[in-house]
């Protein structure tokens, strides 16, 4: 849903599909029976069996459904992974601070000194040096071993939460995580809107210039009605229109399944000669093939997950003029056949 600036509202959900190893980490230590865990995948329409399966991916959606269930079941907004539980709400009573916050710079702060307040959760700080922000976070409030899930969790969610504050995209200059990189590592591009990221630093660090800073807080008292419905999967999901190349080409193909245009059609309607169009993809580090995968995986995985089409009524929804070459296909985006999501155990 378009609103008058021509960006895209709260309401419209990210479809895009993400590496299992998200939930992997996110489940990896719970401190849960693994009959309850089982059973919050299932509600969550997350297959078992897709979880030994190395390159499989789920659904945003099905992600933020999970780790929702999971911070309910827990009864603390960190699913037990903290040295002390943030009881379910602090997120909801920290909207409405920043809310009330008079531009960025005071929305920024404000979530800073809320886990300060709180004494648990995260420790946070905020740095401002040579027109550039810095909020680092800290480790004193968990253990280690859960640094990845936590880490990854609490900076993507702050980062949603200043897009939902300004309804369009906070540009991020540069992420860096204390970890090694990841295998899903490739996936933080899709999560953080194609920002830079660096590994095995020193801390766990989010990087802005500060030219937004001074910039107001736009959203309203309807969007937080809106988002307090469910907070975590709200922000999970939510969408905003991302000016890339790469961003615009997938939106373009999006609307166009199941037939694609090719290169020289697609940079026609972009107004741009066809290598202008390969080098401009080129430099955000992707191919046209690359984005023709992308969209056509994510939509297969949203088909197969969220609605009740046949595999044979989803691979002609994505152009295949048969089943078996979109079975093929799918087994090598995922590295399980399309049945795989279907199955609830």
């Amino acid at each position: 849903m378009m609103n008058r600036e021509g960006r895209v509202t709260f309401a419209s959900v990210n479809k895009v599909s993400i590496s299992a190893d998200f939930v992997r980490n996110a489940i990896a230590r719970l401190p849960l029976e693994q009959a309850v865990i089982d059973g919050h995948l299932h509600a969550s329409k997350i297959p078992l069996s897709l979880l030994n399966e190395q390159q499989a991916r789920v659904s945003l959606q099905q992600y933020a459904e999970l780790i929702t269930r999971l911070m309910v079941e827990t009864n603390d907004e960190l699913i037990g992974l903290g040295n002390e539980p943030i009881p379910l709400g602090a997120v909801s009573a920290l909207s409405h601070w920043m809310l009330g916050a008079d531009n960025m710079e005071q929305a920024i702060k404000r979530f800073a000194h809320f886990y300060h307040i709180m004494g648990k959760g995260f420790d946070l700080s905020v740095q401002q040096e040579d027109g550039y922000i810095f909020v680092e976070v800290g480790n004193s409030f968990h253990p280690r071993e859960s640094d990845v899930y936590l880490y990854e969790f609490v900076l993507f969610c702050f980062h949603r939460l200043l897009c939902w504050l300004r309804k369009d995209i906070v540009p991020i200059e540069h992420l860096s995580f204390p970890f090694s990189r990841p295998q899903h590592h490739s996936d933080y591009r899709l999560m953080f809107y194609g920002a830079s990221v660096s590994f095995r630093c020193d801390r766990a660090r989010i990087t802005f210039c500060d030219d937004f800073l001074s910039l107001p807080v736009v959203q309203t008292a309807a969007g937080l009605k809106q988002l307090l419905a469910s907070p975590f999967t709200n922000l999970l999901v939510l969408n905003f229109y991302d000016e890339s190349w790469s961003s615009r080409v997938g939106h373009l193909l999006q609307k166009r399944l199941p037939v694609l245009p090719t290169l020289p059609e697609l940079a026609e309607m972009l107004e741009l000669p066809p290598y202008t169009l390969q080098r401009r993809l080129a430099e955000e580090g992707v191919t046209y093939l690359d984005i023709k995968n992308q969209v056509k995986r994510d939509q297969a995985i949203e088909l197969l997950v969220h609605t009740d089409l046949s595999i044979e009524e989803i691979s002609g929804r994505l152009g295949f003029s048969e089943t078996s070459p979109f079975t093929r296909t799918f087994k090598q985006w995922t590295g399980v056949p399309p049945s795989a999501y279907r199955r609830r155990t």
